[in-house]
């Protein structure tokens, strides 16, 4: 894994700012601002042994927030991870059950996102790239979902 490094997405800055500082005891940890609340974890050549405590530490993190799951990913890879049920690791069919709907709801999310993106590059005579970072301020500074945004874009009529 030289070179490489995971990003772990919480649902809250505060959730993210609490594992970062749980994480830095033993690994390299830092918040990575990009939309989204990202500890990134960059492991050293020690690696199996420090994954196997990031993983148990991830999962004593769900349990103590109440998360069902959390994203992580591994460069330009992600995975799920589930909450351990007492000291049992995440069910092998809940996780499959969960990232065949989160799957479904990302694919439903992202055709809203395009269709907004297209929606605001039209009113405002701007080009897609500028339209997007435009919905994504307007959902960082309303604190909500770019989906939920990017859905009200979508269904509000065109202001003439």
């Amino acid at each position: 894994m030289n070179g490489e490094w995971i990003d772990i997405v919480a649902d809250s800055r505060e959730q993210a700012d609490r594992l970062a500082v749980a994480l830095r005891e033993e690994f390299d940890a830092e918040i990575v601002t990009d939309g989204e609340h990202v500890v990134r974890v960059t492991p050293d050549s020690e690696t199996t042994a420090k994954l196997v405590n990031l993983f148990h530490s991830i999962g004593t993190w769900l349990g103590g927030c109440g998360l069902a799951s959390c994203d992580v990913r591994f460069g330009d890879r992600s995975l799920t991870l589930l909450a351990p049920s007492g000291d049992q690791p995440g069910d092998p069919t809940e996780f499959l059950l969960e990232r065949t709907r989160q799957l479904e709801t990302a694919l439903t999310s992202r055709i809203v996102i395009e269709q907004a993106k297209g929606v605001l590059a039209e009113r405002h005579g701007i080009g897609v790239d500028e339209a997007f970072e435009r919905l994504r301020r307007a959902s960082r500074d309303a604190g909500r979902k770019i989906h939920d945004v990017a859905g009200e874009v979508v269904g509000r009529p065109a202001v003439s």
